[in-house]
């Protein structure tokens, strides 16, 4: 996965998260116990990726994400197609 996508990725999330800009994130958060990412604000997240990527994550696949790194890994799939 390239840079840019891994950037965007964690932009997404700080601003869902409402971090700072400059608060780390890495691979093995976890979504909801590290980054109070819920159910709801998944959807967010989802929404934001799909619109700035230019992808759809489909409505099942967050079933599976736990950590940054589950997520980043998935996008990263459909992002190289």
């Amino acid at each position: 996965m390239s840079a840019s996508v891994d950037e965007k990725i964690c932009a997404v999330l700080r601003q869902v998260a409402e971090l700072s800009g400059d608060a780390e994130i890495t691979g093995e958060q976890e979504l909801n116990a590290d980054l109070a990412i819920d159910s709801l604000k998944l959807i967010d997240v989802v929404v934001q990726l799909e619109a700035e990527l230019d992808i759809e994550l489909g409505d099942e696949f967050s079933r599976d994400l736990i950590t940054v790194a589950d997520l980043q890994r998935h996008v990263g799939e459909l992002v190289r197609g």
